[in-house]
């Protein structure tokens, strides 16, 4: 119990600290919930939106979005090696986009490359070019600043809150 009122805790600080200083009963304009972890769900799910489209155009100035810097992201740490869109797919933030669309754009920016499977010519590998890495150079310090200006006003408690989602998860 005591974990569960810290993470509402850490929640409402922080959507009173980044979100105008809106309660989530005055940002969804609702003044009764059902219970505690109904406000702590609705909670989660408006300040992800709001996280999402604050960075929103930290990618787009880049001509990327948020889900193809993931997808370079994950083809970094895999780099020198490649990888199939099976792995890439698992380990997705996002696992609603079309993968194939999604690295279909990145191969006409020139950040990734596509190549047959030595193995199996059915499969494809996918890895990052110089170029993406080159991107993602110029990126990370923009993500790090943008994570720094979050974590900077220093009411949340930022391990708490990332070990209670893990526990929701299970």
């Amino acid at each position: 119990m005591i974990g569960v009122v810290a993470f509402l805790w850490d929640c409402y600080t922080f959507v009173n600290q980044f979100i105008k200083k809106l309660k989530i009963e005055q940002a969804i304009k609702q003044k009764k919930f059902e219970s505690d972890a109904q406000k702590a769900y609705l909670n989660i799910l408006y300040t992800a939106s709001w996280l999402q489209s604050e960075s929103r155009d930290l990618y787009k100035k880049h001509g990327i979005t948020s889900q193809q810097y993931n997808v370079l992201r994950i083809l970094r740490g895999q780099y020198p090696n490649h990888a199939n869109p099976k792995y890439i797919k698992d380990v997705m933030l996002d696992k609603n986009p079309d993968l194939t669309r999604l690295c279909d754009r990145l191969l006409k920016l020139g950040l990734i490359a596509r190549a047959a499977c030595p193995e199996n010519r059915r499969k494809m590998n996918i890895g990052i070019t110089e170029q993406g890495l080159a991107l993602l150079e110029k990126i990370d310090p923009e993500v790090s600043n943008y994570f720094e200006q979050i974590a900077g006003q220093g009411q949340v408690n930022f391990a708490l809150l990332s070990d209670l989602l893990d526990s929701m998860r299970g």
